[in-house]
């Protein structure tokens, strides 16, 4: 009877005591292993009832892969950046005129489209084409048009239309740009936020739109407030480009 006893009382301890081998066991190769993997950093865990949050990604303009268009987008963007502060315009030996729509121009062809024109043509074609746009986000190596940068027919109104062109190198998450053009200090960076188009800075400082127009007339001088539209001349097709 003795050893009956004893042997149910092994019966009844048994799962218990295999249980606490399973625990040890599973606890021990954890720590081997340097510990339970949780999701997010674990330095805080159990300190503060916090829920973790991943860290959001940077946003990337087109991230790789991306389509034909938005590399040559990309393309045209590079090219520009290749003219800031150059005093000529010279692409595979041929010189281009040095105003804001010969760098165009010359951005294009080094990018591998013929292109040529004013900055009213340009525009003509892009609306043509029906690759005008008002977006508030353009697309990289997209064009700025602009109106009444300048008194082009100097009769002292603001009814100069199309007297300006750009390159959208950068978009930035908060709407703001970066643009690359060719003015009277030669080949040089310009912001714009079509989101604050009337705002030069924002309310922590951060530049939001360039003064694109000098004069005491009182008529808007901000990128923003100049913009007439966006042009993505770098879609069109090689075959028409080729055409021109």
């Amino acid at each position: 009877m003795l050893s009956l006893h004893l042997l149910l009382e092994c019966q009844v301890d048994y799962p218990v005591t295999m249980m606490r081998i399973f625990l040890i066991s599973l606890l021990t190769g954890c720590f081997a292993h340097g510990g339970l993997r949780i999701p997010g950093p674990t330095g805080n865990v159990g300190s503060q009832r916090m829920a973790y949050v991943p860290p959001e990604m940077q946003e990337i303009e087109h991230a790789e892969p991306a389509s034909r268009g938005t590399r040559m987008g990309r393309k045209v963007a590079r090219a520009a950046e290749g003219f800031l502060d150059k005093s000529k315009l010279i692409v595979h030996g041929e010189k281009y005129r040095y105003d804001c729509s010969g760098m165009i121009c010359a951005a294009h062809v080094k990018a591998g489209l013929p292109t040529s024109g004013n900055t009213r043509s340009l525009f003509e074609d892009a609306k043509d084409l029906g690759l005008t746009h008002k977006r508030k986000r353009p697309d990289v190596g997209d064009v700025a048009f602009f109106d009444n940068t300048w008194d082009r027919n100097k009769n002292g109104r603001r009814d100069d239309k199309l007297t300006h062109i750009a390159v959208v190198e950068t978009v930035e998450r908060d709407g703001t740009i970066t643009l690359i053009h060719l003015g009277g200090s030669g080949v040089k960076r310009l912001t714009m936020n079509m989101k604050h188009p009337s705002t030069k800075r924002s309310a922590d400082g951060k530049l939001w739109n360039s003064v694109l127009r000098k004069g005491k007339d009182g008529g808007p001088v901000l990128t923003g407030e100049l913009c007439r539209g966006f042009g993505a001349l770098w879609s069109q097709s090689n075959e028409w480009m080729a055409s021109r």
